[in-house]
């Protein structure tokens, strides 16, 4: 795939790992424009039944990329996809849940030429590999009770940040912003904005698999890998922290930035 002196490798792939049921859902692709997208949602475990609210949000966003032949107003166009999203979710919950409460993680990315923009809610997470700082840098910040507590210590320093963390030491993963049935909150969700060259990697992964695997293995098989269709090398990485005990739902989301004369 082209955009100008960039040619875009996609490889996408998503495995239930040890648990009955895969609350994960992802898609990417490119439209008419050659815009690249990718969403990769993570249904909160939590809550039974969430594996319909990450279903439906990969969904909402897939088939409007799909039918465009073009996004304007990038950032726009995620909010209205979200609020639908919302809708949807919060509808289902109501008609055919009994208002039981479902939810999702949602990190969304759109890359136009070599600008990248990134939306995130919740713990999934995107890492850029820089190939002229030859290292790995993380994008987004997990919503979790933990970054919260550190958020409040570094606008007040008066707060008394151990005794906090000590206290709420069970919940401090907890997630503080979701995309939830019923709940608004959604709203208020990051966005981020870099640019990728040639050589570049970017890297959407739910928790199941950036906790089991060391970054530097993304880099390790993608060399390795060269002469292989390059849509196999999410399913390595999955593999790759499965072998290293992972207990939870997996998906992987790798962009290959390549020179044009490569």
């Amino acid at each position: 795939m082209k955009r100008n002196n960039i040619f875009f490798n996609l490889s996408l792939a998503t495995n239930r790992g040890i648990k009955e049921i895969n609350e994960d859902a992802s898609w990417t692709g490119i439209n008419q424009a050659e815009q690249v997208f990718g969403i990769v949602c993570d249904g909160i475990g939590s809550e039974d039944d969430s594996q319909i609210a990450s279903l439906i949000t990969v969904d909402v966003f897939s088939s409007s990329f799909s039918k465009r032949r073009k996004i304007h107003g990038v950032e726009k166009w995620f909010k209205t996809c979200l609020k639908t999203a919302f809708d949807l979710i919060t509808e289902r919950s109501k008609k055919q849940l009994q208002s039981k409460k479902i939810g999702t993680t949602v990190l969304a990315i759109l890359i136009e030429k070599d600008k990248v923009t990134t939306f995130n809610l919740g713990d999934t997470r995107l890492y850029h590999f820089s190939l002229f700082k030859n290292e790995w840098i993380q994008i987004t910040k997990d919503h979790n009770l933990y970054n919260h507590l550190l958020d409040l210590y570094e606008k007040d320093k008066r707060i008394q940040l151990n005794t906090l963390c000590h206290k709420y030491k069970d919940q401090l993963f907890a997630l503080t912003k979701c995309l939830e049935s019923g709940s608004e909150g959604f709203l208020d969700y990051d966005v981020f904005k870099f640019t990728v060259e040639p050589g570049d990697v970017v890297f959407l992964a739910t928790d199941g698999v950036y906790h089991y695997i060391d970054l530097s293995s993304v880099n390790d098989l993608i060399k390795n890998n060269a002469n292989n269709n390059f849509e196999l090398i999410s399913r390595n990485v999955i593999q790759k922290a499965l072998q290293n005990k992972s207990n939870d739902n997996l998906t992987s989301l790798v962009i290959e930035c390549l020179n044009k004369n490569k």
